[in-house]
């Protein structure tokens, strides 16, 4: 994920991200948590955005158990 799109996620409504990232779950698991972690990570010392950062860690929670429900290829 690009630094201009996590910016974006950072700069929307906690529930339009929420809606882009969980968007992306079905589809790419792997990749809706690593957007999830990336959003983490970029929160790091910010101050508030406590809201932003348990969706981020839900919608990475969802997308593991996502991954986990896959067959192995």
């Amino acid at each position: 994920m690009s630094p201009n799109n996590i910016q974006a996620l950072i700069n929307t409504s906690v529930t339009d991200a929420k809606i882009s990232m969980e968007g992306g779950i079905e589809s790419d698991p792997a990749y809706a948590a690593h957007t999830a972690t990336e959003l983490l990570k970029a929160l790091q010392g910010l101050e508030g955005h406590v809201s932003r950062r348990k969706m981020a860690a839900a919608v990475a929670r969802k997308a593991i158990k996502q991954l986990e429900k896959e067959p192995l290829s």
